[in-house]
């Protein structure tokens, strides 16, 4: 991973917020959410959505085409790396480590809360005894918090979930009973929905996001909601509007000061004029209203997710790039194909390095790759991502060919390794499990077939071969389909395979209703004959082994071939020409490696 990958994510992530958020802002005018707390619920959910954005999609995988940077190890002269000292972090890192000051910054400001809150209450009194307003509503509400005059506030502050803490400023005993009854019942009221704790989360969600002007915008909302809510309620358990607007007032009227964020304030003055109004009007909404409103809001907010991430999707990780990496030096590439870990080695517990030399033409394209060293069954998915990177070479000056190193490690097995493992070890006839950390045994091998058993010839099948080459070899053969299949037959079979050609391997299997003849070209591999489980397989071929053939031969055994992509630059230069590799080719009929024999570098 690197920076650019993780700011990308984060900006796309940002502009799904941003797109979530206007939807949801039109979404209380469109379903007439009238009352308070269909509101609430309503903001609370867009909240929770936005939060949830990552989790709920897929991730693209990047496109191959798609700019990052990517720091490597490059085996270069002293004069191409950057004097030592003088190092200074990225336009991608300089804005990682301002994401991160910013939240480290909004972090203090809440501890600092917290640390005052807390001195608050140090320095309070206890409210003794409490006065019978106060006293009814706890027994009316089932709340008992803790009770405290403050003289460091200018209004009732409360805060704590197992152990509740109200603060009151000293002017409280002045107020009327009225007043006293209108406070208390917010704050139990407060108490009772543990709203501490949802302002202490939305908190850090306002840190996290501290740059992020539409999630600031959702927090103001959903508090004021919360407040709204709890005034509709003081109201309709007190009876007594006016009361509680002059409790509101009276406590407006107190001297400034700035907020404690981590609680909730009986008063925030920036919410005063809204509140008051939503006090005076007769809102209700029935229970089918509000949940009818507040399902159409959620199947309105699904759908502007789902063009959200259409228009924005983040992206994943490259394939298996938890398992490979690369040295950082000072080099970066504007562009690189994903690395595959073959899953051959992964089920072996293959890892190491695999070292390449790379050719860079001057516009930082990897025009020639060749490995040097590394493991074989890592050697081809290394060199397939090195021969489509695409070097920065305005940072820095690169040779015409440098070394390049890959770094694949297994700390544990993939998932889908271990579960083929698994499904190995189910089909293994064994009297015991095998210990943590043993390796698996191999399956036995296939048992020979005595001569005498097999049967009659079924079918004829040869590999490898051009159609007239094929079809002579099958009219050489001195068996057909439909004949027995004895020694002699098969000795003479040996005989005219040998005489054909001496690359040309053969085998035989019994299958069920007959006996199958396998021939094909030494460099095909072993000799595998398809066997049904009724019947055992019989290898009759030695080990193949590595040998040259001419590029006619191999071009008949083509499965696919990807058409190359003719280079812009080449295009432009009017250059044309032949190109010829030397390529080894494993057994799996895969490219291994890869060599430049001649041709133009563009």
């Amino acid at each position: 991973m690197n920076t650019l990958f993780w700011l990308h994510n984060l900006a796309a992530w940002c502009l799904q917020i941003t797109l979530l958020v206007l939807v949801g802002a039109l979404l209380p005018l469109c379903l007439r959410l009238r009352a308070a707390r269909a509101r609430l619920a309503c903001w609370q959910l867009l909240l929770a959505g936005c939060l949830l954005l990552p989790a709920l999609q897929p991730w693209e995988p990047p496109a191959l085409t798609s700019t990052a940077t990517v720091s490597l190890g490059i085996a270069t002269t002293a004069a191409s790396r950057p004097p030592a000292g003088s190092w200074l972090p990225s336009a991608p890192e300089m804005m990682l480590l301002l994401l991160g000051a910013g939240i480290l910054t909004r972090a203090v400001w809440l501890a600092l809360g917290f640390w005052r809150l807390s001195r608050y209450r140090r320095q309070a009194t206890l409210l003794s005894p409490v006065p019978e307003a106060v006293e009814s509503r706890q027994a009316q509400l089932g709340v008992w918090p803790q009770v405290y005059i403050s003289a460091g506030i200018a209004g009732p502050v409360t805060f704590g979930i197992r152990d509740a803490v109200i603060l009151l400023p000293r002017r409280f005993l002045e107020m009327p009973p009225s007043a006293q009854d209108a406070i208390a019942c917010h704050e139990l009221l407060h108490v009772r929905r543990r709203d501490w704790a949802f302002m202490v989360l939305e908190e850090c969600v306002r840190a996290v996001f501290w740059f992020h002007p539409a999630i600031w915008w959702l927090l103001g909302q959903i508090q004021l909601a919360r407040e709204q809510a709890v005034d509709h309620e003081v109201v309709r358990l007190t009876s007594a509007r006016e009361p509680y607007l002059d409790a509101l007032l009276s406590i407006a009227a107190a001297k400034a000061q700035p907020d404690l964020a981590p609680a909730p304030l009986f008063l925030r003055k920036r919410h005063l004029a809204r509140r008051v109004a939503s006090i005076l009007k007769e809102v209700s909404m029935s229970r089918r209203q509000v949940a009818f409103a507040l399902f159409s809001a959620f199947a309105i907010l699904i759908l502007a997710g789902r063009v959200a991430v259409w228009g924005f999707p983040l992206q994943a990780p490259l394939p298996d790039e938890r398992y490979v990496t690369v040295d950082t030096s000072g080099a970066s590439l504007l562009h690189r194909s994903p690395i595959e870990y073959p899953r051959e080695a992964r089920l072996k517990k293959i890892q190491g390095q695999v070292v390449l030399e790379v050719s860079i033409d001057q516009a930082g394209l990897v025009s020639d790759a060749r490995v040097i060293s590394g493991p074989e069954e890592l050697r081809r998915a290394a060199l397939q991502s090195a021969l489509q990177w695409h070097y920065n070479t305005k940072e820095m000056s690169l040779p015409a060919k440098t070394q390049v190193t890959l770094q694949f490690r297994l700390p544990e097995l993939d998932p889908m390794a271990q579960a083929e493992v698994r499904g190995r070890a189910a089909i293994l006839p064994r009297s015991e499990p095998l210990p943590p950390g043993a390796q698996m045994p191999a399956p036995p091998p296939p048992r020979p077939m005595p001569r005498k058993e097999m049967g009659v010839l079924k079918r004829v099948e040869i590999e490898g071969l051009p159609q007239t080459a094929r079809q002579d070899l099958l009219n050489r053969l001195p068996v057909r389909e439909g004949d027995p299949v004895t020694p002699e037959a098969i000795a003479r079979i040996k005989q005219v395979v040998a005489e054909t050609d001496e690359h040309l391997v053969m085998g035989l299997a019994q299958l069920e209703g007959g006996t199958v003849l396998r021939i094909s070209l030494r460099d095909q591999g072993p000799v595998a004959v398809r066997v049904s489980p009724l019947g055992p397989a019989a290898a009759l071929a030695p080990s193949p082994a590595r040998i040259r053939v001419g590029v006619n031969v191999q071009a008949l055994n083509l499965v696919e071939r990807p058409m190359p992509v003719y280079p812009p630059l080449a295009k432009q230069a009017r250059i044309q020409g032949t190109v010829r590799l030397n390529a080894v080719i494993g057994r799996d009929g895969r490219v291994q490696s890869l060599e430049v024999e001649s041709g133009q570098r563009y």
